[in-house]
């Protein structure tokens, strides 16, 4: 008898604990956000991810009426800030701002610090066009010009990319092999620090964001031969596409994205993508985006999600391709 009064204490008092649970639970989210909320930014500060970032941030603060803070967390192609919010509470508060590279860690590593399904998609921000350009005093017009030069003098011209196994890597080893040249890779810690080298001429030829790139192409200090991307660039109109200059394969582009650690609540997860979503469909935001040479988009945690899976099995298949390791 009293291990029966016991026992149904014990389950009295386990439902209770639960039900107290789902309770706080409830009243977390329907408060959110009650505290300030951190982007987390894998690149250096003044590149089109931080400043994408930026603009964000500060709609978010209005939107929530609760600070929206950026850090910049670079290195390690982007695994140290992925990993950052991996492994942060999953509760809202703590957010991945990053590009197309946070796909690749789990794929180039045997045993990286995060796999992707440590993280949730929020909301596509913005399509990434990446562009191919040179230096201006490299004498090339075109990227059939390029090609020929490089064949000329195999293994001496070089490009910068932001990272070794980043988008940029992998993109330029597949142009080199279906091009028949072979390219010195100069790997950097972001897309900044590689531009300035090709400005100054250290080294010959760069891949970045169209934004980055066309304002030193409309100061004549970098030459874009081609565009990365299904389409021609809103931003490079007369800038061909690398299937327009003959390499079909090259049909991909990147992104901008917004992820939360894996098991944040669904609801906060949507009330995120629609504050994001409505934001970037703002025209005044949307000619901001457009300014970093990104295109917006202002997809929802679903139609993102979704993408999420369909361009991990490209570049899966592009570093199987290209035998990319980072081990």
């Amino acid at each position: 008898m009293k291990r029966r009064i016991i026992s149904s204490c014990c389950r009295n008092l386990i439902i209770a604990a639960a039900l107290t649970s789902a309770g706080t639970l409830a009243v977390a989210q329907s408060n959110f956000p009650a505290r300030p909320i951190k982007l987390i930014v894998p690149t250096s500060p003044g590149g089109s991810i931080d400043t994408i970032a930026r603009i964000l941030g500060d709609e978010l603060t209005k939107e929530f009426k609760q600070p929206v803070v950026v850090e910049n967390k670079t290195g390690a192609g982007g695994m140290i800030a992925a990993t950052t919010v991996s492994q942060a509470e999953p509760d809202g508060y703590t957010l991945l701002v990053t590009h197309t590279g946070v796909l690749q860690a789990d794929l180039l590593h045997k045993k990286p610090s995060y796999r992707l399904s440590d993280l949730a998609p929020v909301a596509e921000v913005s399509n990434t066009p990446v562009v191919f350009g040179v230096g201006s005093n490299l004498p090339v017009t075109d990227l059939k010009s390029f090609v020929a030069l490089a064949k000329t003098e195999p293994e001496t011209l070089s490009y910068a990319s932001y990272g070794k196994g980043t988008s940029a890597h992998i993109w330029a080893e597949q142009f080199s092999q279906h091009a028949g040249i072979k390219l010195l890779h100069v790997p950097y810690s972001g897309e900044m620090p590689a531009l300035q080298d090709v400005l100054a001429g250290r080294v010959t030829s760069g891949w970045g964001a169209v934004g980055t790139y066309k304002q030193h192409a409309d100061a004549d200090k970098i030459r874009i031969l081609a565009v990365a991307n299904p389409t021609r660039s809103v931003l490079l109109p007369n800038v061909p596409t690398f299937i327009e200059a003959g390499f079909p394969e090259m049909n991909a582009s990147g992104w901008c994205g917004v992820f939360a650690p894996v098991g944040t609540p669904k609801a906060i997860v949507a009330q995120l993508s629609r504050a994001i979503t409505k934001a970037v469909q703002r025209q005044d935001i949307a000619q901001r985006i457009l300014a970093t040479g990104q295109e917006p988009t202002g997809a929802d945690e679903e139609a993102f999600g979704k993408r999420v899976v369909h361009d991990r099995q490209t570049w899966a298949k592009a570093i199987a391709d290209f035998n990319i390791t980072l081990d």
